[in-house]
């Protein structure tokens, strides 16, 4: 399978939407245009969305990670090279929030790294608050489904990789 070819039945990550499964492909109406799209249903919130199949893979549609991939997630949450964060708070929260969105799944894990280790040592405002429950929803659900273990087990995972226990 080349990247950016999905199948009906994979799970699959689509940025600001979390992890979902792709139910079908159905062609839209794009005004006059008529679009493949792929039909992803994300069981968090009981939303469907549909991605342009031409758009898919720079909308950062991606596959869950798997194999080397989760080992590559436990070694990003459990470098300890991160650090207080440096300069104004909302470029902080700016950079924070950017790893988030490119749904990339090591960025939204060190975002996830950086803000529990705040959280443990100082507290976290609002926004960041709110920043770690979306970011953690994304990447528990995503360990979950990809070692086929229980929310609560991946949340436990990532806690200790982070070196914070449960």
């Amino acid at each position: 399978m080349k990247k950016g070819d999905f199948k009906v039945g994979q799970d699959v990550f689509y940025p600001t939407a979390g992890v979902g499964v792709i139910e079908g492909m159905e062609e839209v109406v794009f005004g006059v245009e008529h679009e493949l799209c792929y039909v992803i249903r994300i069981p968090e919130n009981r939303v469907t969305i549909k991605v342009p199949k031409t758009r898919a893979v720079s909308n950062g549609l991606r596959p869950l990670l798997h194999g080397k991939g989760v080992k590559e997630l436990l070694a990003v949450l459990a470098d300890k090279s991160s650090a207080r964060p440096a300069g104004p708070w909302a470029e902080h929260y700016k950079d924070l929030e950017r790893r988030i969105q490119s749904g990339g799944v090591l960025q939204v894990g060190s975002a996830v790294r950086d803000l529990l280790r705040l959280k443990a040592e100082a507290g976290l405002s609002f926004e960041e608050a709110r920043l770690l429950e979306l970011a953690d929803g994304y990447l528990t659900r995503e360990l979950a489904v990809a070692q086929g273990v229980s929310l609560e087990a991946a949340r436990e995972v990532i806690r200790g990789s982070v070196g914070l226990g449960t």
